[in-house]
């Protein structure tokens, strides 16, 4: 997608009043903020996790998931609104990508290690393939969603939010419960 963006843009010159260093700043402070931001909504998330009894998996899952989303969907919409929805959609799937092979493991390399319950990997990885086939689905038209196309996406992803919920409740079991002992510790990374 990003190859056919690029093939079908027209570069043209900077726009008036454009400064390289200006913009590298605004970049750079633009993701202190990010940071920043990030930092402060997974405490709170922490925080309000503790004060419900909500445990941070649900939460991390969820609402962090979803907030930290946010920024991608409203650029998606942007971009649909301008009719380039081929650049919306490799947003959404580039962010994706880079969030699962560039943070997850420089995150580990920085933690040192991290603890995983492959009981609950599985079943999540499982609904992740599950939307991604829906999402396929749907693209199938061309890279064109109908309205009904996206109730269907949406539906796929309150039914998520509905299991982890019901999962939380115990009204359903299909992950493990929590334990020290079930989890598994990746080694520490060498440097």
């Amino acid at each position: 997608m990003q190859q056919q963006e690029v093939r079908d843009s027209t570069p043209g010159a900077p726009p008036e009043g454009f400064g390289l260093g200006a913009a590298w700043t605004k970049l750079a402070v633009s993701l202190v903020l990010v940071v920043i931001g990030v930092e402060l909504l997974v405490r709170a998330a922490l925080f309000f996790g503790d004060e419900t009894g909500i445990p941070p998996f649900v939460w991390g899952i969820t609402v962090i998931a979803a907030v930290t989303s946010v920024p991608d969907a409203l650029i998606s919409i942007r971009l649909a609104r301008r009719g380039e929805g081929v650049v919306s959609m490799s947003n959404v799937l580039g962010s994706n990508i880079f969030d699962l092979l560039i943070a997850v493991p420089v995150g580990v390399l920085i933690a040192g290690s991290i603890a995983f319950q492959f009981g609950v990997a599985v079943p999540l990885i499982g609904f992740l393939t599950l939307a991604t086939i829906v999402l396929f689905t749907q693209l199938r038209t061309g890279l064109l969603l109908s309205r009904r196309e996206c109730w269907i996406l949406l539906a796929t992803y309150a039914t998520f939010v509905a299991w982890m919920v019901l999962e939380q409740v115990d009204v359903m079991s299909l992950l493990p419960e929590s334990s020290d002992t079930a989890a598994t510790a990746l080694p520490t990374a060498t440097r």
